[in-house]
């Protein structure tokens, strides 16, 4: 059943990729940042911030697009990776610190990390009240000092 439901999200890509120009950043979304994030039990996970600013910082101004994988910065490259209950990858909107939106279907491709640990990928995520987000983007690594995982 696994072959099944990957092959048939691996069409849905495919197709998806086809039908949009893809040249882009998502919409409103110009600028991007990936950093370090806590995964469960304190492993090793990658965040991704899609912003109208620069992102310079964990909470950037908002409205931005926040996206959360539960893999090393080395593992994520040349995935595709759903949004779904037993995917390892999340995403929010989020309007301001305290107000957001989580997606409610969706993908994030993580094309390729560079040696500086820059992701270059796609989303298409799909949120109940912000809408549909979707485009390309860079994301340069933003190196964070002092984070502890609890």
């Amino acid at each position: 059943m696994r072959v099944i439901r990957w092959s048939s999200f691996s069409v849905l890509v495919a197709f998806a990729m086809a039908c949009s120009d893809g040249t882009g950043p998502p919409f409103a979304f110009a600028h991007a940042a990936a950093t370090f994030a806590c995964g469960p039990a304190d492993g090793p996970a990658v965040a991704i911030y899609l912003s109208p600013n620069p992102v310079t910082s964990l909470e950037p101004s908002g409205p931005y697009v926040r996206v959360y994988i539960d893999a090393a910065v080395e593992q994520v490259g040349g995935k595709a990776w759903p949004i779904s209950d037993s995917s390892p990858i999340a995403a929010w909107f989020q309007t301001s610190a305290n107000n957001y939106e989580i997606a409610t279907s969706g993908y994030v491709i993580t094309s390729s990390v560079s040696a500086d640990k820059t992701v270059e990928g796609t989303v298409d995520l799909t949120f109940p009240n912000a809408g549909h987000v979707h485009g390309n983007f860079s994301a340069p690594w933003l190196s964070q000092t002092g984070i502890v995982c609890i």
